[in-house]
């Protein structure tokens, strides 16, 4: 692994999700959604696992290059994990993506065939960025782009289909190994994936049960109480409608808020990024929950008020 490729240059391979080698093989690409979060240690650690792997082809020649991609549009590229930590640990920009790349040249089936693996890691993509390259009259741009929103993909180029399911493997268990972000926590999970159901309440549920309740009380008053009482709950309900639309909005931002989060701990910035994005997920987390209980007892109280009201 120590041997620099002399094929051609790993830096261009770096920029593109599928390149042209003398392999007869094609290329296979997987998606890995994993939240995690990731730090040099973690890299070493997915640099050995695939080094391991690499070994068992009895490889005649190889390559390693990794290049970080940071939001000021800078990138720092280099051939040797060892130097990560020290380089940009002090450093304050922000990490928004990582390649890592390893090209072989080993034989199969008599025949020098190239490999190439190619691991990408991305956080959540600003849309903005998607827009921009999607407009743009280069269409490589769109292939500089992450496969998916915080997600990690997988190319693997030259390889059988075993042995590029044998490599995904090692990514995905790798993935699960590492840390979890600690604004991902199973109550703003569950909110987030209830959080179409609250709505639901808010909008729909409750409403009918304000009618229901003000046809109880009204179809007991005089005509003229009718009319005066009637145009309150008519003013009323329409206020409630868009009461609940506003918190349905509300709750779907905090819900979004409380799982943001970074897959970097490489450089000083991802570390103050990450206290930051902690504390704006406690404080959507703490609202979605306020918001979730408030919803569900609000309804509670409106269905015990029309069982009073029509046993009454």
């Amino acid at each position: 692994m120590s041997e620099i490729i002399e094929l051609q240059d790993l830096t261009k391979t770096l920029a593109k999700p599928y390149i042209v080698t003398r392999s007869k093989l094609g290329t296979t690409t997987q998606l890995i959604e994993e939240q995690f979060v990731c730090s040099p240690t973690e890299l070493k650690r997915l640099f050995d696992s695939i080094g391991e792997k690499i070994l068992s082809f009895n490889p005649s020649k190889a390559g390693f290059q990794y290049l970080v991609s940071f939001t000021d549009g800078m990138h720092h590229e280099n051939s040797s994990l060892d130097s990560l930590k020290e380089r940009l640990e002090g450093s304050e920009k922000k990490t928004e993506k990582l390649i890592l790349n390893w090209h072989i040249g080993h034989e199969l089936d008599g025949i020098e065939n190239e490999m190439t693996i190619t691991v990408r890691i991305s956080n959540p993509m600003n849309p903005l960025v998607m827009l921009q390259a999607a407009l743009s009259d280069d269409h490589s741009d769109i292939d500089r782009l992450s496969f998916n929103d915080g997600a990690v993909s997988v190319a693997v180029n030259g390889a059988t289909q075993n042995s590029a399911e044998e490599i995904f493997s090692i990514v995905q268990k790798w993935a699960s190994a590492c840390p979890k972000p600690e604004s991902i926590t199973g109550v703003n999970e569950t909110i987030y994936k209830h959080h179409e159901k609250l709505s639901f309440l808010n909008y729909w549920v409750f409403p009918s049960l304000f009618i229901a309740v003000a046809f109880v009380f009204l179809k007991g008053l005089d005509q003229l109480s009718v009319q005066a009482y009637g145009f309150l709950a008519f003013g009323v309900f329409m206020l409630i409608r868009s009461a609940a639309q506003n918190v349905n909005r509300r709750l779907e931002w905090w819900c979004r808020i409380s799982r943001k989060f970074s897959m970097f701990m490489i450089t000083g910035g991802d570390s103050n990024q990450q206290n930051k994005i902690a504390a704006r997920s406690k404080n959507g987390t703490i609202k979605a929950v306020a918001s979730a209980l408030l919803s569900f007892f609000i309804n509670i109280a409106a269905g015990i008020a029309l069982i009073y009201l029509t046993n009454s």
